[in-house]
């Protein structure tokens, strides 16, 4: 059982292999992709920056005007406490009591969303750290895959060279091995011509210093000079 359980797992491990080469015969184009998505994605977290800044400066403004309104509110109640209308302090006061107790909350309101405002600048500008140090990852990676096609191509380029400069060699070889043997093939036809005319046992012979009969220049001199002699 155990090994039908290794080869079960072998055949599912083997569906996962042309999605992998697939993935990764794809990388650059895929990471790209994923550049490009990341890119959305901070475009679309910087306008939600912008709009809970925008809300941040309503409600702080909101928040100054009610301070504002509850700062005339207490003096209008001093006022009234000193001409004994105390009914309308009291009134005024009641008032006060809950837009203070409004104006606290709205503070602690505008208190949370500064936190937020802060840790969404913060994760953004990680993210545009991140995000450049990736685009120069991509760049690299590009560069990286350019240098090895061409160094794959000089490669094949430098191959081809060889194989080309091994085939010039032995073009010449068997030139020279041609040229060598039409010059013995000559030289064994002028052997066979000599022999066949005598010439070859003439050289032999005068080699040797014995006489031929034939006359050569050398004789004709020495006829020559002898004929000289005999008539002087």
């Amino acid at each position: 059982m155990t090994l039908w359980r290794k080869v079960g797992t072998l055949f599912r491990a083997s569906a996962h292999e042309p999605l992998e080469q697939l993935v990764d015969a794809n990388a650059l184009r895929i990471m790209e992709q994923e550049l490009r998505d990341t890119e959305n994605a901070m475009l679309l977290a910087k306008r939600e920056l912008a709009g809970l800044m925008a809300t941040i400066k309503q409600l702080q403004r909101s928040n100054q005007q009610l301070s504002d309104e509850l700062q005339q509110r207490e003096e209008q109640a001093r006022q009234a406490l000193e001409r004994d209308e105390s009914g309308l302090a009291y009134e005024l006061a009641e008032w006060i009591a809950a837009q203070e107790n409004q104006l606290q909350q709205q503070r602690q309101h505008a208190e949370q969303l500064e936190r937020q405002e802060a840790t969404l600048r913060e994760q953004l500008r990680r993210a545009a750290q991140l995000h450049q140090q990736y685009r120069r990852e991509l760049q690299l990676a590009r560069a990286n895959r350019s240098a090895e096609r061409l160094m794959g191509n000089l490669g094949q380029q430098t191959r081809g060279l060889q194989a080309h400069m091994g085939d010039l060699a032995s073009s010449l070889e068997r030139i020279r091995q041609r040229q060598d043997n039409a010059s013995d093939v000559g030289a064994a036809l002028q052997q066979l011509q000599d022999e066949d005319d005598g010439s070859a046992l003439d050289q032999r012979l005068q080699r040797a210093g014995i006489a031929t009969g034939k006359t050569d220049a050398n004789s004709v001199l020495a006829r020559l000079r002898a004929n000289n002699g005999a008539e002087a």
